[in-house]
C-alpha cells in the first residue's frame, strides 16, 4: 500500500502529502510491535504486511 493511499484512507482530505505523518505512524506502529517487524517497506511502492 502506497504512503499516498494511506494518507488519503487514515487523515483527512487537508492532510498535506509531503508531511512525514505516514512515515512517522509506520516508526512508531513498528515500535509497538517489536521483533519481528510485521510492516515491511517496499521500495517504489510503499508498506506491506506479509
Amino acid at each position: 500500500m502506497s504512503a499516498e493511499l494511506l494518507l488519503e484512507k487514515a487523515w483527512d482530505e487537508h492532510a498535506d502529502p509531503l508531511t512525514g505523518a505516514v512515515r512517522l505512524a509506520i516508526l512508531k506502529l513498528r515500535r509497538k510491535l517489536g521483533d519481528p517487524q510485521v510492516v515491511e517497506t517496499v521500495t517504489g511502492v510503499g508498506y506491506q504486511i506479509p
